[in-house]
C-alpha cells in the first residue's frame, strides 16, 4: 500500500512531503487513526486523510507548535505509550513494545481503555492519538474518568 503525507496548503497546492510505498494495510490504518504526526523532530496536525483515485492513502497535515519534553525513548521495535495530558505537558503511564501494527490497532480505535493502579482498573479516556516517527513509537493521550471497575 502507498501512502503520502501532503502539506494541507491549497495555494501551493498540496505538496507532497513524505511518500511511503509497500505498507501493511495495518499500518496505513494506524497512520490514519492519529491525529499528529512527528517526524523531525516537528509536530503536524492531521487535517484530513483521503484516498486517491490511484489508490493511495493521503494524510493532509500543517505544522502545529507543540513540545513534550521527556519524551526521549526511541524504541528498537514499535513502541505504544500510553501517556496523561497534564497542564504542562503529559505524564507516561505505560510503555511497551510491539512487533507489528496489528497489535496496536485495537487499542488506537478505543475511545475508553481501563489501566490497572492500585489493584484496580481506572477507566481511561482518550484526547488524542499520535504516531512519532522520530522515536518508532504510537502514543494515546487521554485523562482518567474517575470510574473504576
Amino acid at each position: 500500500m502507498r501512502l503520502e503525507y501532503r502539506l494541507d496548503d491549497e495555494y501551493q497546492k498540496f505538496p507532497a512531503l513524505w511518500n511511503y510505498s509497500n505498507l501493511t494495510i495495518s499500518e496505513a490504518v494506524a497512520r490514519m487513526s492519529c491525529e499528529y504526526f512527528v517526524k523531525e523532530a516537528e509536530t503536524y496536525v492531521v487535517t484530513a486523510t483521503a484516498t486517491d483515485p490511484d489508490g493511495t492513502t493521503v494524510l493532509y497535515v500543517k505544522k502545529e507548535k507543540l513540545f513534550d519534553g521527556g519524551m526521549n525513548d526511541i524504541y528498537p521495535q514499535i513502541g505504544f505509550e500510553i501517556r496523561e495530558l497534564q497542564s504542562q505537558g503529559s505524564l507516561l503511564l505505560e510503555k511497551r513494545e510491539v512487533w507489528n501494527h496489528e497489535e496496536v490497532l485495537a487499542l488506537l480505535h478505543s475511545d475508553i481503555i481501563y489501566l490497572e493502579k492500585d489493584g484496580r482498573f481506572h477507566e481511561f479516556t482518550l484526547d488524542s492519538r499520535e504516531i512519532d516517527e522520530d522515536r518508532r513509537c504510537y502514543v494515546y493521550y487521554g485523562n482518567y474518568s474517575g470510574k473504576t471497575l
